[in-house]
Order: C-alpha cells, then structure tokens, then sequence
C-alpha cells in the first residue's frame, strides 16, 4: 500500500513540475518597464561615407541594457530629405538595421551631408553622428520601363486626346523628379472623361522574374498641384499580358489592352501637391473583364506593355457630373517608371478603389 501512494506521489509531483513550467515569458520584462535605461555599447556607423549609386549601404550597431522603442532619424543637410528607421529591441543589429540611401518622400537625398539622430521612447539619451553621400541612390534596381532622360521611348505611343481638349503631353526639364527630365500630362477638359494615354511596349520573357505578383511592384512618381486643382482628376494604369500584336493594324493604339485581352487595371485619384512616390503590387490590379476564353493567370513574366491614361471627371455639358471643376487644369505629370521585384522603391499603395468612374 505504501508503494502504491508512493507511486501516486511520484506521478503528482512530475506532473506540477513539468506541467506547470513556462518555456517563454509572456508579456514584457519589468526591467523593461521600470528599470533604468542606460546604453551598454555606443552607436556604430559602418561606411560613413557611402556612394549609394553604387550599391553601397550604411549599418548601424548598438546595445542598450533593456528592451525599448528606439528611432534612428536620417535628415539631408542640403536636400532636406528624411528617412526612419525604427524597432523594438535591446541592440541595433548591424545585420539588419542597413539603410541604402532610400526614402519613401520627395525630396531625395543628394550628394550631402546627413544628420544623425538615435532617440529613445520615454528617454533624454539622443546619440548624434554625421555621415556624407559621396554618390545618391539612383532607385534603376529593377526594369525601368522609362525615366525619359533620352526622351520618349521610340517604340512607345504618346496620344493626347484631339478634338476641344487642351492636352499638354511634353517632354519638360523644369521640375523633374530624378535626373533632367519627366514628362508632363495633362491639359483642360470639360466635356469628356479623357486627356489621353501613353503606352509602353515591354517583353520580359528572357529576364526569369522569380517573385509572383505579391512581390512585384510598379514604382512611379506622379507630379500635381492644388492651385485649382481639378477634383475628379485620376490616372488609369493598364498591364497587359496579351499575346496579341502590340499594334496589328499599324494606328498608332496598342492593341494589346482591348477588351477581348489579358489585362490588368488600377486607379488612382490624384489629390494631392508636388511629387508623390508610389508604389503598388501587381497582385492589386483588377482583372479588367471576364471574356469567354481569356485566361487570367497573371504572372509578371508575361508583362507585354503598360498603358497610363490621364483622365477627369466632366464639369460641362447638360449634366455635368463635377461642375465644380469647370475650366480647371488636370496635372498627373510622370517620371521615373520601374517594376521591380521582391522590394517596392516607395510608400505601397493599398486603399484603392478599382470600381467608381470606370473608363478606360
């Protein structure tokens, strides 16, 4: 009998030990909560002089005795530009807090000085540095599909609406986004949807893109004002993945984004001053139709030509549905247009509505 319960014991006693152990700690430490914080290894700066356009990057490494909300703050003392790189952490790893000279806003960096700064949430400790820009990030890592420094593409179509529409579709250098030039789209209309369109003819069947269309982007950076700004203004984004002819019966309009085709569409309201930077993942476009045959498979290696289509909501006529925006400019300028792969160049576009307005 005495076995028995000492058996029984035994049992009892494992089983508290073993089955109410906690491998992890949930919650945070309350050091990290209420102990006082003090820096165990200063900031390093690796590579204080980086040439970006040269694929080089800059890593910081740091420890801190406790776990906590730290911002790394990177400002041009020429450009004014500004990048964050932020986390939550007892250390900065120098494997993984890299910057490569990017930012996600207009202005870009230049060939500069850049201030500096690692704060902590809730604490006085600032850690300043200074590192110089021998060479700016040139954001070409990707298939740049037209920056318009050598002018417009040879074998793509420019075609600004005709008619009483006061389409400007141009090459300028006064105001460009990246190098000397970009290109101005836009104009005055009041009794129609569109401005006019610019199409790209692209083949990227030899380049073996590995990502799927979550993780492949179009980059791009649209140019507009709020000086009477047109409120119903938006550009189309049309990605073809037609087999067809580029332009079968030689008139000048892509054919591949006919309505019998394997195309892809976005829309995008444009509401805003100055250059925007913009990119959105391939997997965000809208399949344009369901026509009896057309597959919709949609793989980046397929990609044959991308058309942008400026466009406004009317505000004359009988019914104009924006009368408001009567004889205002419409300005969606365009420069720098590049898919890349696994990373996008800018801010991700998500909230968007494929559905109001639906022109071509």
């Amino acid at each position: 009998m005495k076995i028995r319960q000492h058996y029984i014991l035994t049992i009892i006693s494992i089983f508290l030990l073993f089955g109410c152990t906690k491998d992890e700690v949930e919650g945070p430490l309350i050091n990290d909560i209420y102990g006082e914080f003090y820096i165990n290894q200063p900031l390093s700066i690796t590579n204080k002089t980086p040439d970006f356009s040269n694929d080089e990057v800059v890593k910081f490494q740091c420890e801190f005795n406790k776990n906590i909300d730290w911002k790394i703050s990177i400002t041009g003392i020429v450009s004014g530009s500004n990048t964050i790189i932020s986390g939550y952490s007892n250390s900065l790893d120098s494997s993984v807090n890299i910057w490569n000279g990017n930012t996600s806003q207009y202005p870009f960096f230049e060939q500069e000085f850049c201030a500096i700064e690692l704060t902590f949430l809730n604490e006085i400790d600032t850690i300043r540095d200074t590192i110089e820009i021998m060479g700016p990030q040139l954001y070409n890592d990707g298939f740049i599909i037209t920056d318009f420094e050598n002018g417009f593409p040879g074998d793509a179509f420019n075609k600004p609406q005709g008619g009483n529409v006061q389409a400007t579709f141009v090459i300028a250098d006064d105001m460009p986004l990246l190098g000397d030039y970009y290109f101005q789209m836009g104009g005055m209309i009041n009794y129609d949807w569109a401005l006019g369109k610019i199409e790209f003819k692209l083949d990227y069947s030899s380049n073996q893109i590995s990502s799927s269309s979550d993780d492949f982007y179009l980059n791009l950076g649209i140019l507009s004002d709020t000086i009477d700004l047109h409120t119903g203004q938006f550009v189309n984004v049309l990605i073809s993945e037609s087999d067809a002819p580029f332009d079968a019966d030689n008139n000048g309009v892509a054919d591949i984004f006919d309505n019998n085709e394997e195309v892809y569409k976005l829309k995008l309201y444009i509401d805003w001053e100055g250059w925007k930077l913009i990119s959105i993942r391939y997997s965000d476009f809208k399949a344009t139709n369901s026509t009896a045959g057309v597959v919709f498979d949609r793989n980046p290696n397929d990609i044959k030509g991308v058309r942008i289509a400026c466009q406004a909501c009317p505000s004359g006529g009988t019914n104009p549905a924006c009368a408001e925006n009567l004889d205002r400019m419409v300005r969606t300028d365009l420069d720098h247009i590049i898919f890349t792969e696994n990373d996008a160049l800018f801010e991700v576009i998500t909230n968007i509505n494929n559905d109001e307005w639906n022109k071509n």
